[in-house]
């Protein structure tokens, strides 16, 4: 039995509950940015299941050893999807406190239309309910077609959701590369939990080959990353410098010092084989990324609040902790009924 399958599921899932309601209980007192700090959870939970689905999709188009190792994690990682949309809920009926263009409609043609409350909605619905379809799907056949097609069209609606996610929360804000920079720490994401659950699980056979994709992962969001930032600076682009410089005053600046020294520490270390075939420094690395990627997705979402960013932070980490507990309880049942079936096969073979 792996540490997943010996969790207690209804006990993680009860506490998990109470953990989400207290963060929600804050909207109460501070609506948006208790909401802000529940989005920025959602996020960052969302992308493992989004992450894994694009991870899995590469497995059927890409030979090599790495399938192997991240294969069983990122297959039962498809089953939190579901959660996503039952997560999104909450943004939903609190969309007037979360983003600025619900109570102040923009007065640009495209955006007055592209901004609008249902609009947005059906667009998070469909996407998401085209990635449950496409889990299924690739579930269901080892067809390479529906993996080349899906993956092409996962990129295309990832943007978009990346775009009405995060990027509509600054209405003026406008960057080509954004959505592109974002997929990218979400890959980085889902990968560095992949890694930890397989390791957790049935332990990774090779740890060199792992660690060298954690490089490619953390290089391509660096690259992202920093030519978003250069692009605007050379471009000399007024929105583009003010949601810059939002996210580099104050507290904020810390903040973004931190996410550099979280992510480009680990991306050094990686560079030595002796590192990078080791499991256990695997294990401290990945966390440290993890740890990296939670603060550059309050980075993202909670510069734009202009009070009560201690009520951001609370509901951040209740939601956080509220979410990922369920999510644990889903992983757990999903690898119990996926054991039992395969004894229940064998059985029947024999």
């Amino acid at each position: 039995m792996s540490r997943v399958e010996a969790l207690p599921t209804r006990l993680l899932a009860l506490s998990g509950v109470i953990f989400c309601l207290a963060a929600l209980s804050l909207a109460l007192v501070a609506p948006a940015p208790a909401l802000l700090g529940w989005l920025s959870a959602l996020v960052f939970v969302s992308a493992l299941p989004l992450g894994a689905l694009c991870l899995v999709m590469m497995m059927r188009i890409i030979p090599g050893i790495w399938r192997h190792d991240l294969d069983h994690a990122a297959r039962s990682s498809l089953s939190l999807l579901p959660l996503v949309l039952i997560a999104w809920l909450p943004i939903l009926f609190g969309l007037s406190s979360v983003y600025e263009w619900v109570r102040q409609p923009p007065m640009e043609p495209f955006k007055a239309i592209y901004l609008t409350p249902l609009f947005f909605d059906l667009r998070t619905l469909f996407i998401l309910a085209a990635a449950y379809l496409l889990a299924q799907a690739l579930l269901r056949s080892q067809s390479r077609s529906i993996a080349i097609g899906g993956l092409i069209g996962f990129i295309l609606l990832q943007e978009i959701l990346a775009t009405d996610w995060l990027m509509s929360l600054d209405p003026h804000f406008h960057s080509s590369g954004f959505a592109l920079y974002v997929l990218a720490g979400q890959m980085l994401t889902a990968l560095a939990l992949l890694v930890l659950m397989s390791l957790g699980e049935r332990g990774v056979a090779k740890p060199s080959v792992v660690g060298s994709l954690l490089i490619t992962a953390i290089l391509c969001w660096a690259y992202l990353a920093f030519m978003q930032y250069f692009i605007i600076w050379s471009g000399n682009l007024i929105q583009g410098a003010l949601w810059f410089q939002r996210r580099g005053t104050g507290i904020w600046s810390l903040v973004e010092v931190s996410i550099t020294f979280l992510h480009l520490t680990p991306l050094f270390l990686l560079f030595f084989p002796p590192i990078r075939r080791s499991r256990r420094w695997l294990v401290g690395l990945v966390s440290i990324i993890l740890a990296g990627r939670l603060l550059e997705y309050a980075w993202l979402v909670l510069p734009r609040l202009t009070a009560h960013l201690g009520y951001a932070i609370i509901a951040y980490g209740l939601s956080l902790a509220g979410i990922a507990q369920i999510t644990l309880a889903i992983l757990s049942r999903a690898s119990k009924v996926a054991r039992r079936l395969a004894t229940t096969t064998t059985a029947e073979a024999s």
